[in-house]
C-alpha cells in the first residue's frame, strides 16, 4: 500500500489533505493509514513529526508516526472511519527543530569525514539532545577545527538539496551498501549522504552549531552538538547558571572556573580537617567505654562510615564492639565488630528481634533498625 511522502517535496508544509484508507487498533491506541501524508514517520535516527488530524468537526492528536514494510501509521487515541477525508496539521515548530538538529548533523559528519576519514556510525536525536558517534578519535582542538568549518559553512547559506543521482558516478556517506535508487542530501560543501530524513533548504537556516560536550566511545568518539534556535536556548540555560554562581561567589564570568577550583579545594581540605578531629573525638569516646569482653556505645546521628570506624576503635580494647546510632528517621544503624563471635548470626539476631536487616563479612556486621529496644540486652542474649 503506497503512501504518497509529500515531507519530500516540501519539508516547510504544514497542512495537508488526505484519505483515511486503513484504521485498525494497536496496542491500546488505533493506526490510521492515509494515501498521502506529511507526517515524517520515525526513521534514520530522526524522530516522527507530531500533530493533529481535523475532520467532520472532530480533531485528534498524532502522537506517534512509523513506517513498517512501506505502510505509514499515525498513531492516535481515536480511531477515524475508512474513506474519511482529513486534514492533517503538523507540528512545524518540532519540524523546524529538528530540521536544524539533522541539517547541522550533515554538516559536522560530512566536515570530520572530509578531514579525518571517519564515518558516522551512530546517530541520536531527540527533543532534548543530538550526539553523534564517529569511528576514529577526535581531540578538541580536532572538534574545535570541525565547529569553525561548519559554521563558515552556515554563513555562506550554501543550497541543501535532495535528490536521486545515479550513485554510480558519485562519491558519498552511508553507514551501509546501497543498491538502487538512494535519496542523497547535499549539504552546501560539507557532506554528501545517503539520507531519508527531512531538512532544511539552506545552511543559513541552521544559524549555528556548537558541540556541547565529548566522549572516548567504543575506539571513536561520542560528540553531542546543538544547533539553531536549541543551542541558543541552551546557551541562555547555561549563561543564567554562569551569572548565579559568578554572583555567588562574587567572582567575574571568566574567573568562576578558578574559584570554583579554589573552593574545592578550601572544602577538601576542611574535610580532612574535620575527619582528623572525628577521629579524635572518636578516640576520645572508644576510651570512656570500660575494657571488657563486649564494648557497647549508642550514639546519635552518626553515618555509616563514622559508626563503623567508631566500632572498630572500641574493638581495639573489647574483642566485641557494637555501635548503634539513631537517625534522623526514626531507624537506627548498628555496627558490630568482633574477633571471637559470629557477627552476622549476632547481628541477625538483634535485626530479627527489632525488625531490621543487615548483613556483611566474617568479623564486621552492619544494618539498620526500624524499631527501638533495647540493644545491649538482645545482644548478650544473642552471645550466649
Amino acid at each position: 500500500m503506497n503512501c504518497e511522502k509529500l515531507f519530500y517535496n516540501d519539508s516547510y508544509a504544514t497542512t495537508f489533505t488526505a484519505e483515511v484508507v486503513d484504521c485498525f487498533e494497536s496496542k491500546g491506541s488505533f493506526a490510521i493509514v492515509l494515501d498521502k501524508t506529511l507526517f515524517y514517520p520515525e526513521g534514520g535516527g530522526q524522530p516522527c513529526d507530531r500533530g493533529v488530524m481535523r475532520w467532520d468537526g472532530n480533531i485528534t492528536e498524532i502522537f506517534d508516526v512509523r513506517e513498517k514494510n512501506d505502510i505509514i501509521s499515525h498513531f492516535s487515541k481515536t480511531p477515524i472511519p475508512v474513506g474519511t477525508v482529513i486534514e492533517g496539521e503538523i507540528d512545524f515548530e518540532r519540524r523546524f527543530d529538528l530540521m536544524q538538529q539533522h541539517t547541522g548533523e550533515h554538516i559536522f559528519s560530512g566536515i570530520v569525514y572530509k578531514l579525518f576519514g571517519y564515518a558516522n556510525v551512530g546517530f541520536h536525536l531527540n527533543e532534548k539532545d543530538m550526539s553523534l558517534d564517529f569511528s576514529g578519535p577526535l581531540t578538541k582542538e580536532d572538534i574545535d577545527r570541525c565547529v569553525d568549518i561548519a559554521n563558515d559553512i552556515i554563513i555562506k547559506n550554501q543550497p541543501v538539496t535532495a535528490d536521486y543521482p545515479d550513485i554510480s558516478k558519485i562519491e558519498y556517506r552511508s553507514k551501509k551498501a546501497l543498491e538502487g535508487p538512494v535519496r542523497i542530501v547535499t549539504a552546501g560543501d560539507a557532506d554528501v549522504c545517503a539520507c531519508c530524513g527531512t531538512h532544511l533548504s539552506t545552511t543559513g537556516q541552521v544559524q549555528m552549531v556548537a558541540v556541547t560536550d565529548s566522549m572516548n566511545y567504543k575506539g571513536g568518539t561520542r560528540v553531542f552538538i546543538g544547533c539553531g534556535k536549541r543551542l541558543f536556548a541552551d546557551y541562555m540555560a547555561k549563561n543564567t547558571s554562569c551569572l548565579d554562581i559568578s554572583h555567588k561567589l562574587s567572582a567575574k564570568t571568566d574567573e568562576i572556573s578558578d574559584k570554583v577550583s579554589d573552593k574545592i579545594t578550601e572544602c577538601e581540605n576542611l574535610k580532612a580537617e574535620l575527619a582528623e578531629a572525628k577521629n579524635q573525638l572518636f578516640s576520645y569516646w572508644a576510651e570512656t567505654v570500660e575494657a571488657g569482653d563486649v564494648g557497647f556505645m549508642a550514639k546519635d546521628g552518626l553515618t555509616s562510615g563514622e559508626i563503623q570506624r567508631l566500632c572498630s576503635k572500641i574493638n581495639e580494647k573489647c574483642p566485641t564492639a557494637c555501635v548503634v546510632s539513631k537517625q534522623a528517621d526514626g531507624t537506627s544503624k548498628i555496627c558490630l565488630f568482633s574477633s571471637v563471635c559470629d557477627t552476622n548470626k549476632v547481628g541477625r539476631a538483634i535485626c530479627t528481634a527489632l525488625g531490621g536487616k543487615g548483613g556483611g563479612k566474617p568479623g564486621i556486621f552492619q544494618g539498620t533498625l526500624s524499631a527501638d529496644g533495647d540493644v545491649p540486652s538482645l545482644l548478650k542474649g544473642a552471645l550466649e
